[in-house]
């Protein structure tokens, strides 16, 4: 290829959630002119990820510098990314703040603000930062289409749902099967409350998000929840067995959206194809508890629905642990997972009154453990739980008009 078509190939890739722009750097070495321009992605990819078990690559990537002179930027990029791989998420966004700052049109640095801000759930600030970002740039930048897409992301999740889906469907309009765009839309119009209109909308698109993407398993959640929504169960619980369940065995993140959706599928806690048991392995296998309180509770949802008691007290001794350090993991652990594993324990072992009181507690700091709001949803089911349910009940009720499956799931209505 041509100077800087790979990295430019490997960074679209990189934007738009769809094939692997690793591998598209595979000939870029040392001595290669896009070298600098390589690592930058090659460390992006890591840090997105949002999982420790990424640490390594992301080092070895920065090992690769050792004794070359760099650019400014990629030298900022290389203390943003140190400032992740030591625990310090709050550095680590400050700096691609300050890197968007510096170098306005740099599209790795502006998604890495986008991710850094959603761990944190710093949903507000990013709506600013971007709407800053937006006004400065012109349409006929190059990816000006990415920008529009994580500018809806942004306002989907500060609130003004209908602005958010103005600009991703702007996104859009120049770019139709960009997975990272069709997603954006979709939390816009899962925050509006337009079900019907989303699960329509998601299979309009499918074939542009059913394609080689990263963002593949969790758009075919969304149109599940659109599915539970308008009480199309059969049709939700077929995307979390062929889509969900078996990407959770390679990610937590997938893992959690299987966790929620199960939440607000299963009935009376009945489980005969050990769904619940599945996701509690997948859970022990890809986590590390400590790291990302989201990710934390919703593996303890998983455990004790499983009935794996052992696993969830495990994981309480952990984030005891976590809690007692110094540094941004404890402080979340003390103010966010400790406090939620206790309502989560109390629901299920049907101490539902306490739980509620407990929730009321947490609530207003939950939002700080990141993820999306519609991904949060998840944790009020406590506050308007049935108190006279003793069992693991999961999720608000909803009528079936012929019964259960004999699974203890709910059939189609």
């Amino acid at each position: 290829m041509p100077p800087m078509l790979l990295t430019a190939h490997a960074l679209d890739c990189f934007l738009r959630a769809a094939g692997d722009p690793v591998a598209e750097l595979r000939h870029v070495g040392p001595g290669h002119a896009e070298f600098e321009q390589a690592q930058i992605i090659r460390i992006a990819v890591g840090v997105l990820a949002k999982n420790p078990a990424a640490f390594p690559a992301i080092g070895a990537a920065i090992a690769a510098f050792d004794g070359m002179p760099l650019a400014a930027r990629t030298d900022a990029h290389v203390l943003a990314a140190e400032a992740w791989c030591s625990g310090d998420p709050v550095a680590a966004a400050e700096a691609y703040v300050s890197i968007t700052n510096r170098w306005p049109d740099d599209l790795v640095a502006l998604r890495l603000l986008q991710s850094c801000f959603f761990f944190l759930g710093w949903h507000e600030r990013l709506c600013k930062l971007m709407d800053e970002h937006l006004a400065a740039w012109s349409g006929d930048q190059v990816g000006f289409g990415f920008l529009l897409a994580m500018t809806c992301f942004a306002h989907a999740e500060g609130g003004d749902s209908d602005y958010a889906e103005s600009l991703g469907r702007q996104a859009l309009r120049g770019d139709p099967s960009c997975p990272i765009g069709v997603h954006a839309v979709a939390h816009a119009i899962a925050a509006s409350g337009r079900s019907a209109h989303g699960a329509q909308w998601m299979r309009d698109q499918r074939a542009h998000w059913e394609s080689d993407s990263r963002m593949r398993t969790h758009n075919a959640w969304h149109l599940a929840m659109f599915h539970v929504e308008q009480g199309s169960y059969a049709s939700a619980l077929g995307i979390l067995d062929g889509w969900l369940l078996p990407a959770s065995a390679q990610s937590a993140l997938d893992a959690c959206d299987a966790t929620a959706l199960l939440w607000r599928l299963q009935d009376d806690g009945g489980d005969e194809n050990g769904r619940w048991l599945r996701l509690s392995d997948a859970f022990e296998r890809s986590m590390t508890p400590g790291f990302w309180p989201f990710v934390d509770l919703h593996a303890a949802i998983a455990h004790e629905a499983a009935g794996q008691h052992d696993r969830m007290q495990r994981l309480s001794r952990v984030i005891d642990h976590c809690a007692m350090r110094q540094d941004f993991a404890a402080s979340r652990a003390r103010s966010i997972t400790q406090p939620g594993l206790r309502v989560l324990t109390a629901w299920a072992e049907g101490r539902h009154g306490q739980a509620r009181e407990l929730w009321g507690d947490l609530r207003v700091s939950l939002g700080d453990c990141g993820g999306s709001h519609v991904q949060l949803d998840l944790f009020d089911v406590i506050a308007r739980g049935d108190a006279q349910r003793t069992r693991w009940a999961i999720g608000p009720t909803h009528p079936t008009t012929s019964g259960r499956t004999t699974d203890g799931l709910r059939r189609a209505a």
